[in-house]
């Protein structure tokens, strides 16, 4: 399972509500002679008061008030104020705060922080301080709040004559409220989309499962504000889930089967509905699970494209209620981008599979042993694809000897993989009644004429390997390289590919090979190879086997070789075969 780790986000900039609270504090110390002013702002999402920007003249009088920090939930006696000024729908004058029915909850407040002795000092120092509290509401009456101001001078408190100013002042900030809402929710969405756009484009980045599985995770946690997320996988046969892929859970999660009769993973990927939990709603199972990895607020979502379930993305917050409707909706609309890159991982994977399941048996991973040559063979099918057309192999003849060849399926994919495994069964079946390369090549052409699809040809090099000479002929394909004392020399390469003629005319060569000589062919993904509108080309890939054999051997030739290639285009968009033969000196 991939388990991950990240370090935690920087700090968020001030929200456009934070910035317009402040300044609205500023705007009503300028114009009300007070000593405080905080603004009380009502969540009703989650049924919560929190005290969200203040001042104070200092800070004894905070604390005889029993304030507390801002954006704190509140309780005790500020919340007795706001529930008061709500209800009553209309400013709520204290000409003396000691005479409000809930200044013992007040004083109760500060008693907890400063000790009996410090509050008791303060209360009667400010028990004859004024307050107005005066409700914020939208334009159609929704509760946003409470603006309080108090003075705690005795030579200019607070009177009735001044509500109209506070509520003339409340009035606008309710209005300025608004607006920042909106323009935080428009922002909100903006960086909403960005984010989706960007963990869509980076989950789909890749076609390797385990990576797409990583990015998903790491993606999600990002989206929604999470600090640990998890994949699960759905095996419907067995009834389970099983953990593919974490970001900060527990190592014991690797690989766990959970049961979907149970708990909310098991109930989201039954009815394939969203989930958003907390302590107080999570079920038995998802409780204990919460306990254990140390969370207290869980999202499930199910990973769904179109009939099939792939599994549930989940994500956890250590802190409880740290999740809205607004990031269960991230979540859903991440989880479906997320579906289309885990199908598009495992149809790749498959056809790797099947393209596997269709040359194993027929397209070697390594050659057999000759006697007297060295050899080096290299594979590696086009950037992005599972595997590719390209024909190659080595096998032993009745007479001893050793035919070789290299070939090219026009195309990519899993169909030109069947049909190279198609061209090298017939080329290696018609080798052993003939030892003739060019009689090989005609049968095999007979074999495939009609059997190729109508847009499709075969080039093909086949040669027979003897201890000290190459018999070979041609169909079509690029003429393979001879390094010898005197240098390197493409060889002759006549004929048309397999499949364009029904009785072509293959001519045959043979080539005598000194002790050291060697002989290079590959298929044209290492000459095609292309940096801008530039190719490699024939004779740049000459100069460079001509400068690497007399160094390296066979093996490592055709590795370097490839190396060099990809890495001067940044990565081979076809198929590449290099095959090489070195006779021992």
């Amino acid at each position: 399972m991939t388990s991950l780790s990240v370090l935690p986000p920087a700090a968020d900039p001030p929200s456009f509500r934070e910035r317009t609270l402040a300044r609205l504090t500023g705007h009503v110390r300028a114009l009300i002679p007070v000593e405080a002013v905080t603004f009380l702002m009502v969540d009703e999402e989650h049924g919560a008061v929190e005290h969200c920007a203040g001042w104070f003249a200092d800070e004894e009088l905070r604390a005889a008030l029993g304030t507390p920090g801002p954006c704190d939930g509140l309780d005790g006696g500020w919340r007795r104020l706001v529930d008061a000024a709500l209800e009553r729908d209309r400013p709520l004058f204290l000409p003396r705060l000691d005479a409000w029915e809930a200044a013992s909850e007040l004083v109760a407040a500060a008693t907890d922080v400063l000790g009996p002795e410090r509050s008791g000092q303060l209360w009667s120092r400010y028990a004859g301080a004024s307050v107005i509290a005066c409700p914020l509401r939208t334009g159609i009456g929704g509760a946003l709040g409470l603006l309080v101001v108090a003075s705690a001078a005795s030579q200019r408190p607070l009177v009735r004559s001044d509500l109209s100013s506070v509520e003339v002042v409340a009035d606008l900030a309710a209005m300025a409220l608004e607006r920042a809402a909106l323009l935080e929710g428009e922002g909100r969405r903006a960086r909403d989309e960005l984010r989706l756009k960007r963990a869509g484009e980076a989950v789909s980045a890749s076609l390797e499962l385990e990576e797409v599985y990583r990015q998903v995770v790491e993606h999600a946690a990002e989206v929604t504000g999470a600090e640990k997320a998890l994949l699960t996988r759905v095996n419907a046969r067995a009834g389970e889930l099983r953990a593919v892929a974490s970001l900060d859970f527990s190592e014991g999660l690797a690989g766990q089967r959970l049961s979907l009769d149970s708990g909310g993973f098991g109930q989201v990927a039954r009815t394939r509905r969203p989930l958003l939990q907390d302590g107080d709603t999570a079920g038995e199972p998802d409780l204990g699970f919460m306990r254990k990895e140390g969370v207290g607020s869980l999202m499930h979502v199910p990973i769904e494209l179109g009939p099939r379930l792939y599994g549930v993305l989940t994500v956890a917050h250590d802190g409880p209620r740290r999740f809205a409707e607004a990031d269960l909706d991230l979540l859903v609309r991440l989880a479906r981008s997320s579906a289309a890159a885990i199908a598009n991982a495992l149809d790749f994977e498959r056809e790797r599979r099947i393209a596997r399941a269709l040359t194993l048996g027929f397209v070697p991973e390594s050659l057999p042993e000759v006697p007297g040559y060295e050899t080096g063979l290299l594979y590696a099918p086009a950037l992005g694809e599972p595997t590719g057309g390209d024909v190659y192999g080595a096998w032993r003849l009745p007479s001893g000897e050793v035919a070789v060849l290299v070939g090219d399926v026009a195309g990519k994919g899993v169909e030109n993989a069947a049909l190279s495994a198609m061209v090298r069964f017939f080329v290696e079946a018609r080798s052993w009644d003939s030892r003739s390369p060019a009689r090989v090549l005609e049968q095999a052409n007979a074999m495939l004429t009609g059997r190729l699809p109508s847009d499709s040809f075969v080039t093909a090099l086949y040669g027979v390997l003897s201890p000290g000479s190459l018999r070979w002929a041609s169909a079509g394909h690029l003429p393979p390289l001879h390094v010898s004392e005197s240098g390197v020399r493409p060889l002759e390469s006549r004929g048309l590919p397999l499949g364009v003629e029904v009785a072509p005319d293959f001519s045959e060569s043979e080539l005598e090979l000194a002790p050291g000589d060697m002989l290079f062919a590959f298929t044209d993904g290492l000459i095609e190879a292309r940096r801008d509108d530039e190719t490699y080309g024939h004779d740049r890939l000459a100069r460079l086997v001509g400068t690497l054999a007399p160094l390296v051997g066979p093996d490592e030739l055709v590795r370097a070789v490839h190396e060099e290639v990809a890495d001067w285009s940044g990565g081979l968009g076809d198929d590449a075969v290099a095959l090489a033969l070195r006779r021992r000196r």
